[in-house]
């Protein structure tokens, strides 16, 4: 996967196309989440817990959560009628074409005459329409929607090669825990190349793929923290999870995911935060060079520190 480079100038815009003004730290953040993947096999059974500092937490968690979703492997799939022909009737499938994502029951393939034709989600198709498909796991109901975009980004780090796999089968191993409507709100803003006015953005949903209501093709919760102290298990199946803000980093010591990022936001009049993950730091912890072994700069008015503490 390519690397986004300090030269590359990313910018983050609102829905409307307004372009909001361009910042170095929008890449460094993304390029964090690529780096914090990267860094899990080295873990060795502990858990890594990454503290980053900022002026204000807007957009924080979402812009690294995209760099941990595009680092990820393409997954490699059967040809679309490979997997159609392995299906059993009722079984749940997602199938992409050039520009839709259709997700639901499989019913039937005909193969007989020149165009073989499959029903799936309550819709017949030509099979040649699908690029990509794959069985889920238990039943789900009927679903479609555009094909979400890859942008810039997704075409910059090369994932946009392997856009139509990626949709059909994205990583489950993300969990964003905070306040639920400000981190959906930070995954609706689009971001796109801030040196390029013609750039085709796109919003860091159509990266971190939240899970929602009637959503075709899903891939990260967006928990809301107080939820946490009744349903802890809620990010247990997970490889990482971001806590936006005290309210979700107070639950630090209770989640037992391999990788924790805690974004601490100093424009609120609080040291709790920053507490607990001292308090984390101070038990039996193994510090972890950011620049040195996780090859990670953290930019001009973001502070951070990375340990690992026994799981």
């Amino acid at each position: 996967m390519a690397v986004v480079q300090s030269t590359v100038r990313l910018g983050l815009a609102d829905d409307s196309g307004q372009r909001a003004e361009w910042a170095p730290w929008i890449g460094s953040l993304v390029v964090l989440g690529t780096r914090l993947r990267r860094y899990l096999p080295k873990l060795d059974g502990r858990q890594m817990v990454v503290a980053i500092s900022v002026p204000r937490r807007d957009y924080a968690a979402a812009l690294i959560g995209s760099g941990w979703m595009l680092s990820s492997p393409a997954p490699e799939l059967a040809s679309p009628i490979e997997v159609f022909r392995a299906a059993e009737p009722g079984t749940g499938i997602r199938a992409v074409t050039d520009n839709r994502i259709h997700t639901g029951a499989f019913s039937w393939l005909h193969e007989q005459g020149r165009e073989p034709r499959v029903h799936v989600a309550d819709k017949t198709l030509p099979v040649a329409r699908y690029v990509a498909a794959a069985e889920l796991e238990g039943q789900t109901d009927s679903a479609y929607s555009t094909l979400p975009a890859p942008g810039f980004l997704g075409c910059l780090v090369g994932a946009s090669d392997t856009w139509a796999q990626r949709m059909a089968v994205p990583p489950a191993d993300l969990a964003l825990v905070g306040t639920a409507t400000w981190l959906l709100e930070d995954l609706a803003v689009c971001i796109g190349n801030a040196a390029d006015p013609a750039d085709a953005h796109c919003p860091l949903s159509n990266y971190v793929l939240p899970l929602g209501e009637n959503a075709a093709t899903w891939s990260t919760p967006v928990v809301s923290a107080p939820k946490l102290a009744e349903q802890p298990h809620l990010v247990e199946p997970y490889q990482a999870a971001i806590l936006d803000g005290y309210g979700a980093i107070k639950y630090l010591n209770d989640i037992p995911v391999p990788i924790v990022v805690c974004v601490i936001d100093r424009s609120v009049a609080s040291e709790a935060a920053a507490e607990t993950v001292m308090e984390a730091r101070s038990a039996n912890s193994q510090p972890i060079a950011l620049k040195n072994e996780l090859y990670w700069h953290p930019p001009t008015g973001i502070e951070a520190l990375a340990f690992t503490v026994a799981r």
